[in-house]
């Protein structure tokens, strides 16, 4: 079994839910927060598991770029986000290991 995703499709996904955060209660927010970073940690193995055993560099550095643009524009949305939320919010430091894993990536193939 062979699954597609459309990278697309992934970024209407994650809109959605930066809409969403946007708009969440100051109970929901962790929660909110919580599910953009399990978004952005499938993110980040999906692209793993796409250049697995690519043998082409720069497809592989393409990956890594889309993710990665992908990850940071979550990233600077939810940093505001979060600013105006008191308290502290575990998910979004670890939304911002995963953008720097995903860069440390890009650098691998770039």
């Amino acid at each position: 079994m062979t699954l597609t995703l459309e990278l697309s499709d992934l970024r209407s996904a994650n809109e959605k839910a930066l809409a969403q955060l946007s708009r969440t209660t100051e109970e929901e927010f962790d929660a909110e927060l919580a599910e953009i970073e399990n978004f952005l940690l499938s993110l980040y193995r999906f692209a793993v598991l796409a250049v697995r055993g690519k043998q082409e560099i720069e497809h592989a550095a393409e990956v890594w770029r889309e993710t990665l643009e992908v990850i940071d524009r979550a990233a600077r949305q939810v940093q505001p986000l979060s600013s105006r939320h008191p308290g502290v919010h575990p998910s979004l430091d670890r939304i911002l290991e995963i953008r720097h894993a995903a860069s440390d990536m890009l650098a691998l193939y770039a």
